[in-house]
């Protein structure tokens, strides 16, 4: 079975999708067989997530691709009443021969896919077996992380922190290692333009 790695964010806007990008990259050029899908993708096509991974990692339209698509451009909630979990889990099931799955959730980690989930929900549901959360690495981060931290530790999720450092300015220098100091060492990258490994995720 293919190892399920999902990427949510501590909100939206926050660089989801780039990590998913360089992830992917990253695990191919290494040789291993991947597929990146979007479970839903909302205000498709104008927003979508898969055609850039696709551009940036040559995957084709048969290993990165998204499931439910609904042009609005609005949280699934807003949408679906009730998400089709077996058969988003039937797809994804179709790649158990592979070596990694990324699944990138639509917005935060709190934001709810349809009447009755919020996005950590979908971890236990499609047997995730790494969870990642991307954080934006500017002022306000700690508490971000934090704030999931507890929710992580609450829910029973195993995750880890990857930093985007888009945001990151010359007086934020100690964001990481308060994070880590407080969260029992969470962060496990920072990103950018690549990918830098604080310790291996896998």
């Amino acid at each position: 079975m293919s190892r399920r790695i999902m990427i949510f964010g501590s909100n939206t806007g926050v660089g989801k999708t780039v990590f998913s990008a360089l992830l992917s990259d990253e695990l191919k050029g290494k040789g291993y067989k991947i597929a990146y899908i979007k479970p839903i993708q909302t205000g498709y096509p104008n927003d979508d997530d898969s055609k850039y991974v696709r551009n940036i990692t040559g995957l084709s339209e048969e290993d990165a691709f998204c499931i439910l698509k609904e042009h609005k451009p609005v949280a699934p909630a807003a949408i679906f009443e009730s998400i089709p979990i077996d058969e988003i889990d039937r797809v994804l099931g179709r790649f158990d021969n592979y070596d990694f799955l990324v699944i990138e959730t639509a917005g935060g980690i709190c934001s709810p896919v349809d009447k009755r989930l919020l996005n950590f929900h979908l971890s236990k549901l499609l047997k995730v077996e790494y969870n990642v959360i991307v954080i934006p690495h500017r002022l306000g981060c700690i508490n971000d992380a934090l704030l999931v931290d507890y929710l992580a530790k609450k829910e029973g999720i195993d995750c880890c922190f990857a930093m985007n450092d888009f945001f990151e300015s010359n007086i934020q220098q100690k964001n990481i290692e308060l994070i880590n100091w407080f969260s029992e060492n969470r962060v496990c990258c920072r990103f950018k333009d690549k990918i830098e490994w604080l310790y291996e995720l896998m």
